[in-house]
């Protein structure tokens, strides 16, 4: 069984027992999960001998759905929080204490949309004491290099106040822009992967652009559309709306 299905099975088995009939938000919770995992993998830093990863994370949601979620939120808070542990070990990764997921609330967002983010004032303050039969010379400079990891970490990840994001249609949470590039198309491995007949495998990418973000085409068949007009690259403002094939994605300056 995958993580991701051991995930399922535990928070159904939750929402049917104890709490049935209380969960009402349209937020699915493996989304969530998913959203999680993905921003765990596109911060991890190499450290000496290991790859190191965030173990505190946010995940904002609109007032609506905080509500809907009512007394879950908690034990869906603990099940997230497992399932980053199953998916860190399956990739090897390397947690500087146990995992953590907080919900907050964000007005910008609306009913059934979401975002998460690693919250790096947290999770990267735990000391990482190198392995006890290295000489000293060499403890210091693992520990150099480790400090030096988290300081590259924490300067060039934003908190989730500071992301720009696109709300896609027929996605049920906002995507976060982060990265050199944010490839929208069908294949699997796009960072946005879109099920529409009419987009290219590799479609569009989102690239940054000074302090904005800027959409490309990328020599798709049916070409991009911002706001109607179509594009080779332009840079967006807040509320542009791209198109690609019968798809929008609105793109959303980051909210303070």
């Amino acid at each position: 069984m995958s993580i991701l299905s051991d995930f399922e099975d535990r928070v159904a088995s939750a929402v049917e027992g104890l709490f049935a009939g209380a969960f009402r938000s349209p937020v699915q919770p493996v989304e969530i999960a998913k959203a999680l995992g993905k921003a765990m993998d596109d911060t991890r830093s190499v450290g000496v001998g290991k790859v190191y990863v965030p173990a505190s994370y946010v995940v904002a949601l609109s007032s609506a759905d905080t509500e809907k979620m009512g007394a879950f939120r908690d034990t869906l808070s603990g099940e997230l929080a497992t399932y980053l542990v199953a998916h860190a070990q399956e990739r090897g990764y390397h947690l500087t204490s146990k995992p953590r997921v907080d919900f907050v609330v964000h007005d910008d967002l609306r009913l059934g949309r979401f975002r998460v983010s690693p919250n790096l004032s947290d999770s990267e303050q735990a000391p990482i004491a190198p392995p006890a039969e290295e000489p000293p010379r060499a403890r210091e400079d693992a520990a150099l290099d480790e400090a030096d990891q988290r300081a590259r970490l924490l300067a060039n990840v934003p908190s989730v106040q500071v992301f720009a994001t696109v709300t896609v249609s027929g996605i049920h949470h906002d995507v976060i822009l982060q990265g050199a590039k944010v490839v929208v198309g069908r294949l699997a491995d796009c960072d946005i992967c879109v099920k529409d007949a009419n987009i290219s495998r590799q479609h569009a990418a989102f690239v940054p652009d000074g302090s904005r973000w800027a959409v490309q085409d990328l020599g798709s068949t049916n070409g991009t559309y911002v706001n109607g007009e179509r594009v080779d690259r332009i840079r967006l403002k807040d509320g542009d709306v791209v198109r690609i094939g019968v798809t929008q994605l609105t793109y959303n300056e980051p909210r303070t």
